[in-house]
């Protein structure tokens, strides 16, 4: 049995005894139609001319076109019920999983020993900002706290001794603004903030938010009483 082989390569027919008559009745079928067939003018029309005697010497091999009858066999050959088998290469997730987790812990590592960094140069600012306070330069103190803020900003000790800087200052709104970042953002039960928040109300003779922040200081600081009312007592 003999594989398939596509039209324009296959040989075969080299092997086949084929006699001068057969070839002479292919030409003669693939003589030009009549010219009653075409319904075209005869003088227009040529006649063939005398079929070529193929020899040995002067036969040409030329072209073809496959058959649909070729392509329909070169198409039998793979059964229907079978698929051409396909190769895929495995992929090992593991090999790329432990790079990257030793990136995210070198990340962590970084950010880890950046925040502490951030939070040694806030601590010097709050250091020089307190000092200021105690000589009674709260502007001064003020813009440290400041750049303090910048390097940690959620730190609510940093806030809040900001926001006592404002109401020293007279920027009571200010006071308040940094007081209720505290309290919305860090520490909703923060005392101090509570505290410097009714103390900045004072300043703007608002009696009624100033009751208001006692009333949540005593509510979330129950234990703080005596803290509070000592307070409360400066205040007048």
């Amino acid at each position: 049995m003999y594989s398939l082989q596509h039209p324009q390569i296959d040989e075969r027919f080299l092997d086949s005894e084929s006699t001068v008559e057969e070839v002479v009745k292919l030409l003669e079928n693939l003589r030009v139609p009549q010219e009653e067939e075409e319904g075209v003018d005869q003088a227009v029309v040529q006649k063939d001319p005398k079929p070529m005697i193929l020899t040995d010497d002067n036969f040409i091999i030329t072209d073809r076109k496959q058959s649909s009858a070729a392509i329909s066999a070169s198409k039998d050959t793979v059964p229907k019920n079978k698929s051409i088998p396909r190769t895929f290469k495995r992929i090992d997730r593991s090999k790329d999983r432990f790079p990257f987790m030793r990136q995210v812990e070198m990340d962590l590592d970084q950010r880890s020993k950046a925040r502490l960094e951030r939070e040694r140069v806030a601590q010097n600012f709050r250091k020089l900002g307190n000092a200021e306070y105690r000589k009674g330069n709260y502007e001064t103190a003020m813009k440290m706290y400041t750049e303090a803020i910048e390097n940690i900003r959620d730190s609510h000790i940093l806030y809040i001794n900001r926001a006592l800087c404002f109401i020293k200052s007279g920027k009571y709104k200010r006071g308040i603004v940094d007081c209720d970042f505290v309290l919305n953002k860090l520490d909703e039960k923060n005392l101090r903030a509570w505290m410097y928040r009714a103390m900045a109300y004072k300043g703007l003779n608002d009696e009624s938010n100033f009751e208001n922040c006692v009333k949540y200081a005593r509510k979330f600081n129950s234990k703080q009483m005596e803290f509070i009312d000592n307070f409360l007592e400066k205040l007048k």
